[in-house]
């Protein structure tokens, strides 16, 4: 199908605040104005970066030490984590472009009209050591825009183990689990928020769903089914309307935070070490962060906190690329920042990767670097990688992929029934998909 050669979604994941200066570049257009193919050269004295509030130290120690071996400044320009897709693609409009872009390496890439605005990288040494990677992450009609480093993260629920034992419970690898391990907790431990949900940051409010679908991706390809139109994400008896449906029964159980519309991602993680939450849906690539409330120490996180994937009907993984560590290096018409940028790709992906990757604690995307051996929790992420999983339902569905977020907050506000998101979630797609020239659109 012409939907997998145009293929860009997958294997982890915005007000604008600048931290430092930072040069604004606007669209070049046209090609880029240096090779693609490992011989860049640093000429550039300074490098504009866009960049999340939201990533881990290893990204912006990468950019520190990248500094210190070639003498560069590197500006980073921070997008706020929640609503940066918006934000990027509404600076992105306006002609605005940064030298490196860190992004998703999925179909919200396209909307960036990346054949006129980024450089192809196909031919770079680092993709003969991807493996399959790009036939599903980071790619558009068979050409390679992304620099992905850093191997997949999971959609999963961290769980406190000790609310569960208190209460008898063991980890859910259903969603009928989650719903009775709700309802235990609401008279057990009442005092405790059985799930935590960050509807103030929106974009966690999507977790759920991606794991509740992961059985249908997994077992009828049910995104491939929607991009060649035998399913319909507003169809009242098809999987995305009954993940939905199930997420607003968790809610009207009470299984939420009572601040759900409005709690944050980032104090999530103390209130699951405290207690006061029993699960948090979240990704593996947010485990620095959970550490971090425990002082950076992995074997008393792992003593705290487990990790779950319950899916509809069975246990599947839900996966997708990270965002953190992806990067594209857009067109600007500045030949020496283009070159410069495309020298930081060559240096992540050889001499600085080893490093780099032993501090992300995460598993190589490129072959011939030695990954750290998993201990504690992150033994249960391996465990879960190398059973069922699925790539994350949203990855590919171009245009729906954007507004998830924003239609999950309506979701859970009330705005929306589970009915009218399903009916507003396959208008984005079908918009998104007609813009993205998708065959059959």
């Amino acid at each position: 199908m012409k939907r997998f050669t145009r293929a860009a979604a997958v294997l982890t994941a915005v007000g604008l605040a600048l931290t430092a200066c930072s040069a604004h570049n606007k669209a070049g257009g046209g090609d880029g104005a240096v090779a693609a193919d490992g011989t860049a050269k640093v000429k550039a004295k300074e490098l504009t970066v866009w960049t999340s509030t939201a990533d881990q130290a290893y990204v912006r120690n990468a950019y520190k030490n990248f500094e210190k071996a070639f003498g560069v400044k590197v500006n980073l320009v921070e997008i706020t984590a929640d609503g940066l897709e918006n934000q990027v693609q509404t600076r992105w409009a306006s002609g605005d472009r940064p030298d490196l872009l860190e992004y998703h390496a999925t179909s919200l890439f396209w909307a960036l009209n990346p054949a006129k605005n980024i450089i192809e990288m196909s031919n770079m040494p680092y993709v003969k050591r991807s493996g399959a990677l790009y036939k599903t992450a980071g790619s558009l009609d068979s050409k390679i825009y992304a620099a992905i480093t850093v191997g997949p993260g999971l959609f999963g629920m961290y769980y406190n183990k000790k609310v569960l034992a208190e209460a008898g419970l063991s980890a859910p690898k259903t969603f009928a689990d989650l719903e009775q391990i709700c309802a235990t907790l609401k008279q057990k431990a009442p005092g405790v928020a059985p799930i935590y949900e960050a509807g103030g940051s929106q974009w966690p409010t999507q977790i759920q769903i991606l794991m509740n679908l992961a059985g249908a991706e997994k077992d009828r390809n049910y995104s491939g089914e929607i991009l060649a139109k035998k399913a319909t994400l507003d169809d009242p008896a098809g999987p995305f309307v009954a993940a939905l449906t199930q997420y607003k029964k968790l809610q009207s159980m009470g299984c939420f935070n009572t601040d759900a519309t409005t709690a944050k991602s980032e104090p999530s993680f103390k209130a699951l070490a405290d207690g006061a939450a029993a699960f948090l849906p979240q990704s593996t690539s947010s485990l620095p962060s959970l550490t971090a409330v425990y002082g950076g120490d992995i074997a008393k996180t792992s003593a705290a906190i487990g990790w779950a994937s319950p899916s509809a009907n069975s246990t599947t993984s839900a996966w997708s690329p990270s965002f953190n560590g992806t990067w594209y290096v857009p067109k600007t018409g500045n030949a020496d920042r283009e070159s410069t940028a495309l020298a930081f790709i060559q240096w992540i992906t050889t001499d600085g990767y080893q490093n780099y990757l032993t501090e992300t604690k995460r598993f190589p995307a490129l072959s011939g670097a030695q990954a750290a051996t998993p201990t504690g929790i992150e033994e249960d992420f391996a465990r879960a990688y190398a059973s069922d999983k699925a790539l994350a339902v949203n990855a590919n569905l171009v245009g729906f992929s954007a507004q998830f977020p924003t239609l999950m907050s309506g979701l859970l506000s009330g705005q929306y029934t589970p009915a009218q998101t399903g009916q507003l979630a396959q208008k984005a797609l079908e918009q998104g998909a007609k813009s993205a020239k998708l065959t059959g659109w």
